[in-house]
Formats: structure tokens, C-alpha cells, sequence
């Protein structure tokens, strides 16, 4: 009869924590529980904290961002990807719209840029969609860092299958809360920086 292991792993960047074997980079010795490690244990690859991890049992763990919702997302990325093609544009400002609807929903005002950039932020990091988030206005946008974003390995997938839609959240979200703010459309430069990106908007035309 097999016996079941029970290890969890990261949701950033699927790093498994064996009991078994335990963590060699913070010197933790085989034989010790997840739940018996440390509070302020970060996950020794991505530097995320330990509430990111999910529960694996069995000796099989999966790939990474084979869950049913992963899954769900890259089909329906792909499929429009598909149907619009350079005209996907359209469908990255909706993905904002949706979040910014629901920021509305808390009273949240879109008058200024830099309070409303912060407003996205705050409601990010709350539902840890992401580990960290900077950002810096410029004299033509926004430049923003995402770490240890939760839709890190999604959007790998995506890119790497040349899907230019960006699933990021964040990036669509942050660009419509500076289009309301501003009245201009802005165009999401986006590229991989560790277990995040790094993103740049650019004013492009008044709306």
C-alpha cells in the first residue's frame, strides 16, 4: 500500500516543500511539518510568504498550472486570442473595466492618477493577486513591478505560445483606472522580471 505524502507547494513558482527532505536553503532539517515551520518562512525560490501554498497529496504533484481554473483561463485566453487577433485590445481594456467596476463598488474615485493607481494596489495586494506591487508616474504614463504575481505561470504559458493578450490583472486594471483618471488610452508594454513583470504604460490617444 502506498503512502501519502503530503508536501504543498507554491503557487508562484511551484516549489515544493517536502517534509521529508525539508528546506536546505534556511538549514530545516527532514522531518518537520509545513505547519510546523516558522511564521515569517518564505518560500526559498520566490520570496513568497508561506499562505501561498496549496496542500498537495500523493506522490504525484502535477505540472505547474494544470488546476481546472488555470486551465479554464488559458482556454478561454486562447479562444480569444483567436477570434481577435490584433484587435484583442478591446478585450484587455474590458478585463479592466471589470475590475475597475468593482473598485467602484467601494467608492473608489478614478480623479487622479496617483491615488487611483494606489486604490489598485491596496485591492491587488488585499486579494494577493500579488506578493508586491511598486509603480512610478512619468511624464507620458506609469511605469509598474509586479512580483510574485499569482497569474505568473498563466501568463508565461500565454506568451510562450505567442498569445499577446495579457490575463494580468493588474496591468489591465492599472491602465483603465489611468485612462479614467486621465481621459487618454494607454498602450501596455509588458515584459518577465522574476516570479512578476515589469510594465510600462504609455500614453498613446485621448479617448
Amino acid at each position: 500500500m502506498d503512502v501519502i505524502e503530503v508536501k504543498y507547494r507554491c503557487e508562484i513558482c511551484g516549489y515544493i516543500y517536502d517534509p521529508a527532505t525539508g528546506d536546505s536553503e534556511y538549514e530545516i532539517e527532514g522531518g518537520i511539518d509545513f505547519k510546523e515551520l516558522d511564521p515569517a518562512w518564505v518560500c526559498p525560490r520566490c520570496g513568497i510568504e508561506k499562505d501561498q501554498f496549496l496542500l498537495v497529496e500523493g506522490k504525484k504533484t502535477g505540472a505547474e498550472g494544470e488546476g481546472p481554473m488555470a486551465l479554464m483561463i488559458l482556454a478561454l485566453t486562447n479562444g480569444l486570442w483567436t477570434i481577435s487577433g490584433r484587435g484583442s485590445y478591446s478585450v484587455t481594456r474590458e478585463i479592466g473595466r471589470v475590475f475597475i467596476n468593482e473598485l467602484k463598488k467601494e467608492d473608489v474615485k478614478f480623479k487622479e492618477s496617483r491615488s487611483s493607481l494606489e486604490s489598485v494596489k491596496k485591492y491587488f495586494k488585499r486579494n494577493k493577486f500579488a506578493g508586491d506591487i511598486h509603480y512610478d508616474l512619468t511624464d507620458d504614463g506609469a511605469e509598474l513591478e509586479i512580483k510574485n504575481c499569482r497569474f505568473f505561470g498563466i501568463c508565461k504559458q500565454l506568451e510562450n505560445e505567442g498569445v499577446l493578450i495579457t490575463t494580468c490583472p493588474y496591468t489591465n486594471t492599472a491602465s483603465m483606472a489611468m485612462e479614467e483618471s486621465t481621459g487618454y488610452r494607454y498602450r501596455i508594454n509588458k515584459e518577465q522580471k522574476g516570479y512578476g513583470h515589469r510594465i510600462e504604460l504609455k500614453k498613446l490617444s485621448k479617448i
